[in-house]
């Protein structure tokens, strides 16, 4: 019986000791994810696509759209067009105060979303004011699957003016 009390001890122990260290590492990844996303906003939304689950359901701007595929190539598309209209014009996001909560093989990481849009001397000579979609706070909600960590939802919100 004692051998068995021992054992179970042991088990306890090594899981006790191992599982902070199993959501730290999740956490680590996740923000990883969240660095990827950040990275590839308005430059490389096929890559920025694969964070993401087909199903992904993306809420911004009072619209909820269920269809990730769908949705995502439409934003291709659209960046692709700009791009094409203004190749020089370059953007870059920043994502500041990111909270990241693990809960087994399912996450919420949270952050403030910065636009930062740099005008080509065409555009400018031209009149035009490029400007990206307005600095907001996002929510992505992430689920662990084969290893590896999804995001299959998104909620945008603009910042208030307060």
């Amino acid at each position: 019986m004692r051998k068995i009390t021992i054992r179970h001890f042991i088990v306890l122990l090594t899981a006790v000791l191992i599982s902070p260290i199993a959501a730290a590492d999740d956490a680590d990844d996740i923000r990883a994810v969240v660095d990827v996303y950040l990275a590839t906003e308005g430059s490389d939304l096929k890559k920025q696509a694969s964070l993401m689950t087909d199903d992904r359901i993306f809420i911004n701007q009072g619209r909820r759209q269920t269809n990730n595929v769908a949705n995502m190539e439409g934003q291709i598309a659209a960046s692709e067009r700009n791009r094409e209209l203004d190749p020089k014009t370059t953007l870059s996001v920043n994502g500041e105060d990111v909270i990241i909560r693990v809960y087994g093989n399912a996450a919420v990481a949270s952050f403030y979303r910065y636009w930062n849009v740099l005008a080509s001397a065409e555009s400018i000579r031209a009149g035009n004011a490029p400007s990206g979609p307005p600095d907001d706070i996002v929510t992505l909600v992430l689920a662990k699957s084969g290893g590896d960590w999804k995001i299959v939802h998104t909620h945008q919100s603009a910042l208030s003016n307060n």
